[in-house]
């Protein structure tokens, strides 16, 4: 009994079971060998922001001035004037220098905006970060080429042209770096 019952397992296994489609683990549009790059309208890049700036400007300037003038005695009606001479000199020397440095160090994920007829890429992403009621908020728009862009589809900011970073921060700690109106009012005034 238990030789039919097996039997019957068998057949009931063979003829219930379904066909299999192996379907493939691999999408034959992307390569094989290399992830894939974004190089049209819609696509993600992350930018490597490391900016360095710095501007120092001095000027100076250095301006003399002597003028003598001599009048002899008058002569005639005029015989009252006295023989006199004067000196007159003038002097004014002025320094300044502004310096000012900066840096900016980010990540920040941008969408390929436009292909350009040339084939370069035109991107533009925004960032924004808000910690304890600080909102620091990156703006990055610029143009690419594409063989800069790296396996791991990112490009350091330094190969962007007409790059615009426009970082800006707002909340307590930005309120106080600002003048008070007293100050303000003053410096208006002077």
């Amino acid at each position: 009994m238990q030789y039919k019952r097996l039997a019957l397992m068998i057949v009931i296994i063979l003829f219930s079971t379904t066909t299999i489609q192996a379907a493939s683990l691999w999408n034959q549009s992307k390569s094989m060998y290399s992830d894939e790059r974004a190089y049209k309208a819609g696509d993600i890049l992350t930018i490597i922001v490391s900016e360095n700036a710095t501007a120092t400007q001095q000027a100076s300037t250095d301006v003399s001035q002597t003028n003598q003038a001599a009048v002899g005695a008058g002569t005639g009606i005029l015989d009252f004037i006295n023989p006199f001479a004067f000196d007159e000199s003038d002097s004014s020397s002025a320094a300044g220098n502004t310096s000012r440095s900066g840096n900016l160090s980010a990540k920040v994920a941008v969408r390929v905006v436009k292909v350009l007829p040339d084939g370069n890429l035109k991107i533009s992403g925004m960032k924004e970060i808000i910690i304890n009621d600080e909102r620091q908020k990156i703006n990055l728009s610029g143009i690419i080429r594409p063989e800069d862009i790296s396996a791991g589809n990112t490009i350091q900011s330094n190969y962007i042209a007409n790059l615009d970073i426009n970082y800006e921060g707002k909340g307590v700690i930005a309120n106080k770096q600002k003048p008070g109106i007293i100050t303000r009012i003053l410096n208006w005034f002077f």
